[in-house]
């Protein structure tokens, strides 16, 4: 066949098979059936990561929610923050701190147990607010989400901010109340009880004598959460959880590909349809047909997804063949990954995993000398960095020099009473093997000790 007949056939086939082509664009072809699958597929299936956050509060609430660990090792970590009680110097002093501390506030929380709290929201939320009342109402915690810091250039030396006030919600059940928008004040509100209201009483300006805003990196007004700065290993291990309920939830199949019969894509009208409508060869009976797949296999797919291994699931006759992908990546896999969450936690948060149980301790290093080493190297730093934060604010209404926390003894100091008793078992034994003179000598050691 010549080059120029074969072209004048392939023309010819071409235009039978347009005149074929129903015009209607709502028929049921290949691209547009697939199409409908695919959006099938996404109703019922999801993949292994699919949360996304909004900002870093979204995601510190995805981390409290799907970290089982959190809870343990921040409690651990204030323990160890405060294994130490709090003084303030002199034993008068001491007296006046203490009445404060472990009396209870207005809403019946003791004092003590705020500022507990308060370095709580700093570790975890980067940062949160003590507020003043009174002597006998006591302090209260401020969300991190309840005020904003009011900053003001510096007019004596310039090129800084300085905090001049802070902007507290007066509604507890009101997030973020202040936003961007202007405030404006109630004059009137002021002359007669000294407050600073805003017209509508929803914001409170607090001066800096009566509020004092706890962090965690004091370099930046708003705090940083330490969870935010380890997001890369956080993010899997909530995945991985939450992967793990769904897949016993749902058995975890792994993905399903069903097949259609043939004659669901070439239009062949041999499917459970009335009389009138195998007739009809239009474009609605085609329509009929993709709209009854689509159907099937949104069916099935829930039947499958809400499945129990024990159920039987009955499939139409218009699918041909069912194949199976397993995941490439299953959350199996993770196990050992889950099992070093407490140690990424303690890392996270700064705390040495081995202080609250996490992690690998060697054979000849001793449980005394692990917790001297992280309190002197790691949470003494880190306590004396809150207390010189909420310090001038306690001494300013209690009267008093400073707070801080009291001086901690090493758990590993030479016990001279253990070792006096373990000679004492010594010269006992040489005595009663016959070796006097050794005994003697230890004995006139152990009064010069003394």
């Amino acid at each position: 066949m010549s080059k120029k007949n074969r072209k004048k056939k392939l023309q010819k086939n071409s235009s039978r098979l347009n005149q074929n082509r129903p015009a209607d664009s709502r028929n049921m072809t290949v691209g547009k059936l697939l199409d409908d699958l695919l959006a099938c597929n996404t109703d019922c299936y999801r993949g292994f990561c699919t949360t996304t956050f909004e900002d870093d509060a979204d995601r510190i609430d995805y981390y409290i929610k799907n970290l089982p660990t959190l809870p343990y090792v921040t409690d651990q970590f204030i323990n160890y923050m405060f294994s130490n009680g709090l003084k303030a110097g002199s034993e008068e002093d001491n007296a006046k701190l203490n009445n404060f501390l472990y009396k209870n506030n207005i809403q019946g929380i003791p004092n003590y147990i705020v500022i507990q709290e308060a370095m709580r929201g700093a570790l975890i939320r980067g940062k949160c607010g003590i507020r003043w009342l009174s002597d006998e109402d006591g302090i209260i915690n401020v969300p991190w989400n309840q005020y904003i810091t009011i900053t003001d250039v510096d007019k004596e030396y310039y090129g800084f901010r300085k905090p001049i006030a802070y902007a507290l919600g007066t509604d507890p059940d009101v997030k973020n109340p202040l936003g961007l928008k202007e405030i404006k004040l109630d004059e009137s509100e002021f002359k007669s009880t000294g407050q600073l209201l805003s017209l509508n009483k929803d914001i409170l300006i607090c001066p800096p004598e009566d509020f004092v805003n706890v962090r965690g990196d004091v370099t930046t007004e708003n705090g940083v959460s330490r969870l935010c700065r380890d997001k890369q290993r956080l993010d899997v291990l909530a995945s991985v959880y939450e992967r793990l309920n769904y897949d016993i939830e749902y058995d975890g199949p792994g993905r399903l590909i069903f097949w259609l019969k043939d004659s669901i894509l070439t239009g062949n009208p041999s499917m459970d349809l009335s009389t009138g409508e195998i007739l009809d060869s239009s474009v609605t009976s085609r329509e009929a047909q993709a709209e009854r797949a689509r159907a099937e296999v949104r069916k099935l797919g829930e039947e499958i997804k809400n499945s129990r291994s024990d159920n039987v699931i009955l499939a139409s006759s218009i699918f041909n063949k069912m194949d199976h992908l397993p995941r490439v990546t299953k959350a199996t896999e993770f196990f050992g990954y889950l099992e070093s969450e407490g140690a990424i936690l303690c890392q996270t948060l700064g705390i040495v995993p081995e202080l609250i149980g996490f992690g690998k301790v060697s054979g000849n290093v001793s449980m005394d000398k692990i917790i001297d080493n992280a309190m002197v190297n790691t949470i003494i730093p880190l306590r004396e960095a809150y207390a010189s934060q909420f310090s001038p604010f306690l001494s300013h209404h209690l009267g008093i020099e400073k707070v801080y926390f009291d001086k901690y003894e090493l758990q590993s100091r030479i016990d001279r009473s253990d070792k006096i008793y373990k000679l004492a078992l010594s010269i006992s034994q040489l005595d009663s093997q016959g070796r006097r003179e050794v005994a003697d000598y230890l004995e006139e050691r152990i009064y010069e000790s003394i």
